[in-house]
């Protein structure tokens, strides 16, 4: 076939093609050209204002330097005014070692001419012949004799300044102005160039001098003299620079000492530049030049000006960029129209190829046209990806913009990872991604995203799809949509490892939290803890609220104990009220702290409403530490089950730490528990009676029921081991009956034998006051009994009663309708408010032994039981002070108004036959 490109029509064409793409190369390589010397003439500007600034700076820096040295003199004379010339000598010394570019430090003061003579003698001594001077027609003479001086009395180093000794200052000095305002500011502040009384040889010099002024008492008050430097500005610059490894050189700078650039004023210049090696370039090339600097500088006040001229000469080695763009752009220009050339020659035939190609196509699209309605069909979306960089996709079908939203022309040419999103730490796509490079089939299920940005899971096979000769051209993917079978495999985990109530994570999270925090914590070296949480009283709360209450209950707890910690903390549920935190370090710290705990029980401890009951939550809290305690998770869940019974047993509202002595107390509690259930029917509980006494008539009015617990191997078991302890496990009921009706019918026997002016106090428990039907019991044991209601008296705790707030006001007005007497016990100590004690229906305030053991020797134990007993006043209230154990005590309470009292002062708990043995001491002394 014939050569169309040798044509000869086409050969003008050609040339006139290149000769267009000549003209084109030319000019953007001659604008590149210009734009690139305008950045390098930019560049080496600023390089040479950094340069310029560097060594102005480092100039700032030498003279605060200089200047911070007087300072620290003039705070010497401040501070020490009668300051001799030897300490002066020492503590100068070092400052002008430091600054060595100082020429004098000297002190000054004013003297008048009655002390002239005393001062002249004074400097003889230190130099034969001195007197005071001064400077007139630049020659340093006697000075005249004045009303006063100002004379330079002390000044270092003495070598070389000895002829300023004795330098009148005062008259004829250049720089009145600046002195003046020196004194005004109490700041240094530098002459201008003067000339100074030391000389450099038999020359003068010239110098600055910057004076500070020094107050007889202190700012504000006369001067009496100065501390001053002074500078040869020349030496100092010189000096400046060489300590700081600064090339004075490397720059052609003048330093003016003045604000603009006087002959006069020039101080320091440097030396001429030696021009530098490097190829010169013509100054035509490159018309842009690097500009003069001129930057002020401020030294003490005084304005100096600093001056840098560059080089104007044309480096090569500063303009390597431009010259490079110039050299490529002539090159690649050449070569480029050679290019265009040939593609003009290439493009004929190209287009005869294509011709040919389209029919060969055209009869491969017919038969690729039944494959594509075929896939079109089809329910499960399809992709067909290329096997180039990225795997561009080249073909979706309807269901791939069905179920992921986007259409056709959003994804192709995009990468599969479109629908990955930011997710891409997934182990499913790293097979994916070694099945495209070993090029294989691959299956992965994968978390993607839709275009409005909803997850979906995928459930993906790819195969590559080869060509005839069995290389691998493109990927093809069916996918499949299985939202709905991951979602139910999901809600089925979850429902395994969460509390169903309160969404918490169960036991069995926990533990593989733990497990792994535990590994984790191990490897950087931090300590756990691991929180074990009972709620206090919840039996009896639970009862009250129902069923449907205390799971309300629950999840309120649940959300504030959730709320109370960090996101990287977990919260979690065991069962029934009892739930457990997992607490990692605050940030930066290696174990948690006191206070994240903390935390958590005054979230819970916060008043609550539900439904319209006003609650009062407490918790015991127990802590196991790792790896102290232990390093296996089912270990420290058991200690820290451990701590917080032992919590419990404190009283609970506390947390505990586990020690290794709660293993022993942890048995105890078991063996107190399991002998507490038959001490009832065994009959080892006994009451014990302490007496309430009038301390006006010194009669026993009453007394209050305490039971004792003598166990035949314990032998007498403390109630604070065993009333906890019964609370918890419900056995208090059955006790607090034995105990109410005990004490009731052994009144009713004393009553029969003539003491019928005697009322008995029982204790109720927060549990017993809790029980729906404990009116009802109380009344029957006073039918029983036979005793009069109001010889009775309930003792309510305040904590109890603010546990419940509407059930206990309820409560108290069934009593008082029987007619009983009711008492808050240890008032003081719990938390109702002044609008509840309205509420309730008591008769008797008893104010807490806590506040009265002190009171006698503590204005604050003082000031509450006077306000205790003012309050009982005012409501009409009787109050009983506990505790009372010394004479003092009495009479403090006595005389502000408290009656009636109780305490080991009066009498200790006695078993009946001791009580009445007491009950006749007394009687046989009142009426004595």
């Amino acid at each position: 076939m014939d050569d169309p490109i040798s044509a000869a029509p086409q050969h003008t064409f050609r040339t006139r093609t290149a000769a267009l793409a000549l003209l084109c190369g030319f000019a953007m390589t001659g604008a590149l050209f210009a734009g690139i010397s305008r950045l390098e003439a930019q560049r080496a500007q600023l390089a040479f204002e950094q340069r310029v600034q560097a060594r102005a700076f480092v100039l700032r820096e030498g003279v605060g330097g200089a200047l911070s040295s007087l300072y620290a003199v003039n705070q010497l004379f401040t501070s020490h005014p009668d300051t001799s010339r030897e300490q002066f000598r020492r503590f100068v010394a070092p400052l002008l070692a430091r600054y060595p570019y100082v020429l004098g430090t000297s002190y000054l003061r004013f003297i008048d001419h009655a002390e002239r003579p005393a001062f002249e003698a004074s400097l003889q001594a230190l130099r034969p012949g001195a007197t005071i001077t001064d400077m007139r027609d630049g020659v340093l003479q006697p000075a005249p004799p004045r009303a006063r001086y100002r004379v330079i009395d002390y000044i270092e180093p003495l070598a070389g300044n000895e002829q300023a000794l004795g330098f009148d200052t005062l008259h004829g000095d250049g720089a009145v102005s600046a002195r003046q305002r020196a004194y005004a500011s109490g700041t240094p502040a530098a002459g201008p160039l003067v000339q100074l009384v030391q000389r450099n040889g038999s020359g003068p010099r010239l110098g600055v001098v910057v004076s500070m002024p020094l107050y007889a008492q202190g700012a504000g008050g006369p001067v009496v003299g100065e501390t001053a430097l002074t500078l040869q500005p020349g030496e100092m610059i010189e000096k400046i620079f060489a300590s700081a490894g600064t090339d004075s050189t490397a720059l052609a700078m003048r330093v003016y000492a003045a604000p603009r650039a006087e002959a006069a004023s020039l101080v320091y210049q440097t030396p001429p530049q030696q021009p530098n090696g490097g190829l010169a370039l013509p100054a035509w090339l490159y018309p842009a030049r690097t500009a003069p600097v001129s930057l002020p500088l401020d030294v003490a006040g005084a304005r100096w000006l600093l001056q840098a001229t560059p080089d104007q000469r044309v480096l090569a080695s500063e303009h390597l960029a431009s010259l490079f763009t110039l050299a490529l752009g002539i090159l690649t220009t050449l070569i480029g129209s050679a290019f265009v050339d040939s593609l003009k020659r290439r493009k004929l035939l190209i287009q005869q190829r294509v011709e040919t190609r389209t029919a060969e196509l055209k009869a491969a699209n017919q038969a690729l046209l039944l494959r594509q309605r075929a896939i079109e069909s089809s329910t499960n979306a399809v992709v067909i990806t290329s096997c180039e960089l990225h795997n561009p996709i080249v073909y979706v079908n309807p269901a791939y913009e069905r179920i992921t939203g986007y259409r056709s022309s959003e994804v192709l040419g995009t990468s599969p990872r479109l629908l990955f999103g930011a997710d891409l730490d997934q182990p499913g796509i790293d097979e994916l991604r070694a099945a495209i490079r070993e090029q294989r089939d691959g299956h992965a299920v994968l978390r993607c995203y839709r275009k409005d940005g909803t997850q979906f899971w995928n459930d993906i096979y790819m195969s590559p799809v080869r060509d005839e000769h069995g290389a691998v051209t493109n990927f093809i993917s069916i996918q499949h949509d299985i939202t709905a079978i991951k979602e139910y495999e999901s809600e089925l985990h979850h429902q395994s490892t969460h509390d169903a109530l309160t969404g918490l994570p169960n036991r069995v999270l926990l533990q593989d939290r733990l497990a792994q925090t535990i590994q984790h914590s191990g490897r950087k070296g931090h300590e756990l803890w691991l929180v074990s949480i009972d709620l206090d009283r919840f039996k009896f709360t639970n009862s009250r609220l129902g069923h449907q209450g205390g799971d309300r209950l629950l999840q309120i707890v649940a959300a504030r104990l959730q709320a109370a910690v960090r996101p990287v903390d977990t919260v979690a549920r065991l069962g029934g009220d009892e739930f457990a935190l997992l607490l990692l370090p605050e940030h930066g710290g290696s174990a948690p702290r006191a206070e994240q705990l903390q935390r958590v029980l005054d979230s819970l401890a916060a008043p609550l409403v539900l439904d319209n009951t006003e609650l009062f939550l407490t918790c015991s809290a127990g802590i196991a530490v790792f790896p102290t305690d232990s390093k296996e998770p089912g270990v420290l869940a058991e200690r820290a089950d451990i701590a917080m019974f032992r919590a419990k047993e404190m009283g609970g509202n506390n947390y505990q730490f586990y020690t290794a002595a709660m293993n022993e107390q942890l048995g105890e509690r078991l063996r107190i528990e399991s002998a507490l259930r038959t001490a009832l029917e065994r009959r080892e509980f006994e009451l014990h009676y302490q007496p309430q006494v009038d301390s006006a008539s010194g009669r026993i009015m009453g007394m209050e029921a305490l039971i004792r617990w003598r166990h035949p191997e314990m032998g007498m078991v403390a109630p604070n081991r065993f009333i906890p302890l019964a609370e918890e496990t419900g056995q208090i009921l059955a006790v607090g009956h034995w105990v109410l009706r005990t004490a009731c019918r052994q009144l009713r026997d004393w009553q029969r034998a003539g003491r019928k002016d005697l009322r008995m106090a029982v204790n109720v428990s927060a549990r017993q006051l809790a029980e729906p039907d404990f009116v009802q019991d109380v009344a029957d044991v006073l039918a029983d009994t036979g005793l009069a209601p109001h010889c009775l008296e309930l003792e309510l705790t305040e904590s109890a009663v603010m546990n419940d707030v509407a059930h206990a006001t309820q409560v108290m007005h069934a009593l008082k309708k029987l007619g009983i007497k009711l008492a808050i016990d240890d008032f003081g100590t719990g938390y109702s408010s002044l609008a509840h004690l309205k509420r309730f229906e008591i008769d008797v305030l008893k104010i807490d032994q806590t506040f009265v053991r002190d009171l006698t020797v503590d204005p604050d134990d003082a000031a509450i039981v006077c306000t205790i007993i003012a309050l009982a006043g005012n409501l009409g209230l009787e109050v009983i002070s506990e505790g009372v154990e010394t004479q003092e005590q009495v009479d403090f309470l006595r005389r502000h108004g408290c009656r009636h009292m109780q305490g080991y002062y009066f009498g200790r708990p006695l078993p009946a036959d001791g009580f009445i043995a007491l009950l006749e001491q007394n009687e046989a002394a009142l009426s004595a």
